[in-house]
């Protein structure tokens, strides 16, 4: 795999369309797609690493399964033909676009190759933070996909400072979860680092409330539940079997939440099967919305909680088995989404973007900026439906960490769309 990739970025052409700078900030637009999987054929990961104290790369991984190859071309060859847009925004200056580029990547199908990473270089600067704005399009597909990451680059550590590869064939590894399957190798960008403190919090994180109450979840990081020093040149891998966030940071650096520096990055263990839920365990924790599973009546003669006790739990509200599978399928749909799209230091489905996501569905509105993001649930477009604002929250284990703003909120709805869910009808918002 590693060859064959070696080979087709040789093969690799990229064309620069436009490196145009403007003055302008972002402009308000509907951005409901980002987080609706339906919307576009292609779903790229993405990830972005600092290369010096003035660059950046973009790593983007493209599926081979999602690309449409065809012979519209000069070559009259089977081809996929993907351009990728990326604006640049400056964070430290009203959100001012600094940078942006469109390029364009040809690839020749080949049924070996299971995907294509790309690697975009992008300017960027020590004590600058900065918001990026990437647009992917399957040219022949005419189908496109959305997606936002920030820059930090504040601090004199930095989370994008640390890159991340796969040890087996030194590829950059896109997202940041980890098991004790996966060997990992970490390098900072300039300093010649040969171990590492890690500070290691269980995966026992709270669950917020509903939105109609005014109360917000603050986690308590002050205390590791363990650490040790990592030697980068002999990871003991057996050491990250654990589920929970691992936060690495140099030896000379004392972990202290209340400092609010991020000194360091975090990696994730949410178990293997993450972002899907599979075990029984695992389904149980996020019908917590909804309601509890007793854990003591339906678990096996080990304590285990048993598959059958999930699936009652789903056919006491449908009543009906094909119905309670309907209903068992979209909600887990939901939790699996919003795992891919919303985990930070805890898994996706147990954020307060999550949560609503879970039990609401895809808003018919959303706006986004460096700073925050609006859903507005309203699908007629009359009256004023219900707005969730969720705030971008500084927090040393996750550039992902967002708030629900509880101050301001009026009207949730939250009581009818429980109700529906227990009474056996996926919620969709009606105004």
């Amino acid at each position: 795999m590693k060859n064959q990739l070696k080979y087709l970025l040789l093969l690799l052409s990229v064309f620069i369309l436009s490196c145009n700078v403007s003055k302008k900030t972002t402009v308000p637009r509907n951005l409901y797609r980002i987080y609706d999987p339906a919307s576009s054929s292609i779903h790229p990961e993405i990830k972005v690493y600092n290369t010096s104290d003035t660059s950046s790369i973009i790593v983007e991984r493209v599926y081979t399964k999602e690309l449409l190859f065809n012979q519209a071309n000069a070559e009259k060859k089977l081809l996929a033909r993907v351009k990728i847009i990326y604006n640049l925004y400056d964070l430290n200056n009203k959100q001012k676009l600094v940078d942006s580029l469109t390029t364009t990547f040809k690839f020749e199908k080949n049924p070996d190759i299971l995907y294509h990473t790309l690697e975009i270089p992008i300017n960027t600067f020590v004590e600058n933070n900065y918001f990026l704005e990437i647009i992917t399009t399957d040219l022949n597909r005419k189908s496109n996909q959305y997606s936002f990451r920030r820059i930090d680059r504040t601090n004199d550590i930095n989370e994008q400072d640390f890159i991340v590869y796969n040890t087996s064939n030194k590829e950059f590894i896109i997202n940041s979860f980890i098991n004790e399957k996966k060997q990992f190798g970490i390098k900072h960008y300039k300093k010649g680092l040969d171990s590492l403190n890690v500070f290691f919090f269980l995966n026992n994180f709270e669950t917020p409330q509903s939105p109609d109450i005014n109360d917000t979840i603050k986690e308590n990081f002050e205390v590791a539940d363990t650490n040790w020093v990592c030697y980068l040149d002999s990871i003991n891998y057996m050491s990250f079997q654990k589920e929970g966030v691992y936060y690495f940071t140099e030896l000379t650096k004392s972990f202290k939440l209340s400092t609010g520096k991020i000194e360091g990055f975090a990696l994730y263990n949410f178990g293997d099967g993450f972002p899907i839920v599979r075990t029984p365990d695992d389904l149980a924790k996020p019908i917590v919305y909804l309601g509890f599973i007793d854990s003591i009546s339906d678990s096996d003669s080990i304590g285990k909680l048993t598959k059958l006790a999930v699936d009652n739990f789903w056919l006491k509200k449908a009543n009906n088995i094909d119905k309670s599978r309907e209903l068992l399928k979209a909600y887990y749909n939901r939790v699996m989404f919003a795992n891919m799209y919303f985990t930070s230091f805890k898994e996706g489905w147990q954020t307060d973007r999550g949560m609503i996501y879970i039990i609401y569905g895809l808003p018919d509105y959303l706006f986004k900026s460096g700073k925050e993001e609006r859903w507005i649930y309203n699908p007629t477009g009359i009256g004023t439906g219900i707005t969730f604002k969720f705030k971008y929250i500084e927090n040393p284990f996750s550039l992902n960490h967002y708030l629900l703003d509880r101050d301001k909120l009026k009207t949730t709805g939250w009581d009818e769309a429980i109700k529906m869910w227990n009474n056996g009808e996926i919620f969709y918002f009606q105004n």
